[in-house]
């Protein structure tokens, strides 16, 4: 063999050994090419799910936040309309609006003598001191002394000689009621 054939032969090999070279390149490229897509969709999908994650996160947050807001709106709103109810119920009782004075203030004084049968002392409003007086000396109940108070808006209060005390006055009365009626009166107005 010829020194141009070897070289030619040479050539061949290494043109052939080149392509292999360049071909096994080629193919490593694009298996760091794809590994390096597929990392990326990986990283991609990845940091997707925890923006999905923390929005969801923030969103009921928003929502819950939401939530409490208004049921402290409504609650706010019940109360008010419940205040108002009493406050106005209370300016009927002061005013008087359609109350039978003496028939209340008899039934009232009844009461209170179920528990106290000698009472000493009677606090009224001092609108009705003479519908007292008259209901006592109906009642043959002498020596009780008739003091006036503004703070009862009508009722009374009865006390005995041994300290025993029935307060059957309007605003005792309006204050058992509004605690006793409370959820009644919520549950009546604000049920669905």
């Amino acid at each position: 063999m010829s020194i141009d054939e070897l070289k030619k032969k040479l050539r061949e090999e290494a043109e052939i050994k080149a392509r292999e070279i360049i071909e096994e390149a080629r193919a490593e490229a694009d298996k760091i090419i794809r590994e390096a897509e597929e990392q990326w969709k990986n990283n991609y999908e990845e940091e997707r799910r925890k923006y999905i994650v923390e929005a969801e996160m923030n969103a009921n947050k928003i929502l819950s936040e939401a939530r409490i807001k208004a049921k402290l709106i409504t609650s706010s709103a019940k109360a008010e309309v419940f205040d108002k109810i009493f406050r106005e119920v209370e300016q009927i009782i002061v005013n008087r609006v359609n109350i039978d004075v003496r028939e209340s203030m008899k039934r009232l004084l009844d009461e209170a003598l179920t528990y106290i049968d000698k009472p000493m002392r009677v606090i009224v409003d001092p609108r009705d001191v003479d519908v007292i007086r008259e209901l006592l000396r109906e009642r043959n109940i002498d020596n009780v002394v008739i003091e006036t108070s503004n703070d009862i808006i009508g009722g009374l209060i009865l006390e005995s000689i041994d300290g025993r005390k029935v307060d059957n006055s309007y605003k005792t009365r309006l204050s058992r009621a509004r605690s006793v009626l409370g959820s009644l009166i919520t549950r009546s107005l604000w049920s669905s």
